[in-house]
């Protein structure tokens, strides 16, 4: 079990840690041993709040919304303030403290599992970056608050797994949103702004060229950027925005797939279908044919 930080509750806070024998029961439970929570709170307005781990078991992660503070790690200072995530892998002695004369107000989560460093991993955050400012995302706040919905169910197994995975689908929201971010900072380039120019140019052939000029970047520059950013070379993804509309096109009507190729700028409808089945698996043909229900 956690260790807490004793902060006196207040009528509308919340303190919720999960007791060691269904810890036990989540560590081994084929649902949930890649990752489990081990406790959970919400702190409004939390005046005098403060913790220092010298020993850290498992992972906590924590969201403020509002108020400031700070954290140490590492013999490093963060500064809160409303937007921060605070993620504090395992292992890591840390300290944070409430700011005195504007409170945070901070929704938090203790978890471990098998797994659980992959899914932190995922969050794309930068090296000892135990601080990230993504900003106030109304989604990460009923996130946090779906958690809570597990006390008063006795302890129930089926609702600390479902709140686990509920968990779990949170911590990859806060990749998509974490990745960016970090991202952007490093290597700053207006993605909306491209992706915009690519989504209006699905009917053309765009270069390499046109899209690094938008970014008023070098080729080499603009690729590698995109490519950290997205997981994709810029023209790769631009292909892939074509086979996404392209099934829409396939789904909506009965047109023949040349006509399909040429709505997408592709003159030659074999080398289409080609193109197509690379990304998706299947020929337009085929794609058309499935029972997708």
């Amino acid at each position: 079990m956690p260790v807490s930080s004793g902060w006196p509750l207040s009528p509308d806070s919340i303190r919720f840690f999960v007791p060691r024998f269904a810890s036990i029961q989540l560590s081994t439970h084929p649902l949930t041993e890649s990752l489990y929570i081990n406790g959970m709170g919400f702190y409004p307005n939390a005046r005098g709040h403060h913790m220092t781990r010298w020993e850290h078991d498992d992972n906590l992660l924590m969201y403020c919304s509002a108020g400031k503070g700070w954290v140490q790690a590492l013999n490093e200072r963060f500064e809160v303030n409303p937007g921060s995530l605070i993620m504090l892998p395992r292992g890591v002695a840390h300290h944070y403290e409430t700011d005195s004369q504007t409170p945070w107000t901070l929704r938090w989560v203790h978890f471990t599992g098998k797994h659980a460093q992959d899914y932190i991993a995922n969050m794309g955050l930068p090296e000892h970056g135990y601080v990230t400012a993504i900003g106030l995302h109304p989604k990460i706040i009923s996130d946090f608050d779906a958690l809570f919905t597990v006390r008063d169910t006795g302890y129930s197994m089926k609702a600390l797994i479902h709140a686990s995975q509920t968990l779990k689908q949170s911590l990859t929201y806060l990749a998509l949103l974490t990745t960016s971010q970090t991202q952007q900072a490093r290597q700053p380039i207006d993605l909306e702004a491209i992706q915009t120019i690519m989504a209006a140019n699905l009917s053309q052939n765009l270069e390499l060229d046109d899209l690094a000029a938008a970014a008023n970047l070098s080729k080499y520059h603009f690729s590698k950027r995109y490519k950290d950013l997205t997981g994709y070379s810029p023209i790769q993804h631009f292909i892939h925005l074509k086979m996404e509309r392209a099934c829409y096109l396939l789904d909506i009507s009965r047109q023949p797939v040349a006509l399909v190729a040429a709505e997408l700028g592709y003159e030659d409808p074999h080398y289409f279908s080609r193109l197509f089945k690379k990304v998706t698996g299947v020929s337009p043909r085929e794609y058309r044919s499935l029972d997708t229900g």
